[in-house]
């Protein structure tokens, strides 16, 4: 338990109807954004307890009681439909006083049970694997399809509104403040030509063509704990980023995490490309879940879901560049460039490939 500060973690635990020691403490490396710990709690007599405890960057998200009151609400909503689902979504112990976080020198933390037998997929070649993604993530939309809009916060205000963002983008583009736009014309040009495409979904949301569901918001197959023999979907983790919002948005940002043929950041764009048999497997399982409820517009929308993600993370990856890196974290020079260049690479794979991309939604909503 090196350099981890166990005085800290006995603290917080307190505040949790729980009796014993902390006899190991280990991080948890593969998220981002919060300080999240596997401890083994051992109490005077029977097995030792196995949690998950997690502190919740309040700089990435402002409002960490918003965030835990949006994680409550599709709890309880669960709770109250008393059903069973092969795959469940991660809960939270209150606390002593029945608050859903601990708050500790001003810092919010959170507590789970460990799930045994579980793994997650950074990289993910096996085709019943992608089912079982697509399976997850489709069966969440499914299972609180019915949760009224008005119960949630936007915990991060237009996080997928893409015409604000490429707003932004071209407004970088003309103040230009680290002198780099000249240097990448061709690139700019790419979000000026596929403007309007990319602005589709939320026009039609903002028209009342497309209604407004209960998104995860970062459906990366790594926010899925699988069974670690099985490889059946377990639970859907990291709920953050939980808030209304379009299942294209859900759907097509899965696709391009785990349907790319190369990594988000590959420098060689020969080796980027949208990989059909991971797309169809994901696809499947997806509709298989979850198209009982979604409307005929929102399922002949979620190939277009796939290129509008992309095309927003592109603009979100050369708008700070452009910038001069100021919010993602960079690695290399050039590093946010050529993400997006990967990006806007894979896009143009998918414009080529989209009535394809159709064909296998429709075949997959059919059953």
């Amino acid at each position: 338990m090196n350099n981890i500060n166990v005085d800290l973690l006995t603290q917080v635990i307190g505040h949790y109807p729980l009796q014993g020691t902390i006899k190991e403490a280990s991080p948890c490396v593969n998220g981002h954004i919060n300080d999240t710990y596997r401890l083994s709690l051992a109490p005077e007599s029977g097995p030792n307890q196995e949690l998950i405890l997690q502190r919740i960057n309040d700089h990435v998200f402002a409002e960490p009681e918003k965030v835990m009151h949006n994680i409550q609400e599709i709890a309880a909503h669960l709770r109250q439909k008393n059903s069973a689902y092969d795959c469940d979504i991660i809960s939270f112990m209150p606390t002593k006083d029945g608050r859903s976080c601990a708050v500790v020198n001003e810092q919010y933390w959170r507590l789970c049970h460990y799930v045994p037998n579980s793994v997650t997929y950074d990289f993910v070649d096996d085709s019943s694997l992608l089912y079982s993604a697509g399976y997850a993530f489709g069966q969440f939309q499914s299972m609180l399809a019915d949760l009224p809009m008005d119960r949630l916060y936007e915990t991060i205000p237009d996080f997928h509104h893409t015409r604000k963002r490429l707003d932004a983008f071209f407004a970088t583009v003309d103040k230009d403040p680290a002198g780099r736009a000249k240097e990448i014309e061709e690139d700019i040009a790419f979000f000026a030509e596929h403007r309007e495409l990319a602005c589709q979904l939320m026009d039609m949301q903002e028209a009342g063509i497309l209604p407004l569901r209960v998104t995860h918001n970062d459906t990366k197959y790594n926010n899925i704990l699988m069974h670690e023999e099985t490889g059946e979907p377990l639970c859907v983790i990291d709920l953050d980023t939980v808030m209304p919002g379009l299942p294209a948005h859900d759907f097509g940002d899965a696709i391009r995490f785990a349907a790319n043929t190369a990594v988000e950041d590959e420098p060689d764009l020969s080796k980027v490309g949208l990989n059909m048999g991971k797309y169809r497997e994901f696809t499947r399982g997806f509709l298989q879940a979850c198209s009982g409820f979604l409307t005929e517009k929102e399922i002949e929308t979620l190939a277009l879901g796939a290129i509008t993600i992309t095309i927003e993370l592109a603009s979100r990856f050369l708008t700070d560049h452009i910038e001069g890196d100021k919010y993602f974290k960079i690695h290399r020079p050039n590093h946010n460039l050529e993400r997006a260049r990967c990006q806007i690479a894979l896009a143009q794979d998918m414009l080529g490939r989209y009535n394809e991309m159709q064909e296998i939604v429709m075949s997959s909503a059919q059953g």
